[in-house]
């Protein structure tokens, strides 16, 4: 007897539904991109003249009606060793919304924006790596 009122409460319409609105809901949260800082991939760094400095270039895309980026560095992680320095740039989308399905492009032409990776000693043939991916960050020397 037992079974049988389980099966016909499945059967009524409302439990159905909240089935269904219930499934829905958790595969859109499966899917949300809730916008935070994200590592940026840094393609070279130059170094200062006594080493102590790499200046790192991005190209960020987005401007606001104001001429401000619309990406902002949110946070510098330089770690030293004696064989390697790894560098993360963390960037955040201010014009992006907070929640959306799928990230927010732009594709717009870049602005070159440079930031300086202060180190406690200096460059001295160590290999400059991505923290996140542990890819190879090219050394370009400064124009002169």
């Amino acid at each position: 007897m037992k079974n049988s009122t389980a099966i016909t409460f499945f059967k009524k319409p409302g439990v159905i539904l909240l089935l269904v609105f219930l499934a829905v809901l958790a595969a859109l949260l499966m899917t949300v991109h809730i916008n935070k800082p994200h590592s940026y991939w840094v393609s070279y760094v130059t170094p200062s003249p006594d080493g102590r400095t790499l200046t790192a270039k991005l190209m960020f895309s987005g401007r606001k009606a104001d001429g401000a980026f619309c990406e902002q560095v949110r946070g510098v992680v330089v770690h030293e060793s004696t064989s390697q320095i790894s560098v993360d740039i963390q960037v955040f989308n201010t014009c992006a919304p907070f929640v959306s399905w799928g990230r927010i492009t732009t594709t717009d032409i870049g602005y070159p924006f440079d930031i300086d990776l202060r180190l406690r000693t200096p460059l001295a043939g160590q290999a400059v790596v991505d923290k996140e991916s542990g890819q190879p960050i090219n050394i370009v020397p400064p124009i002169r």
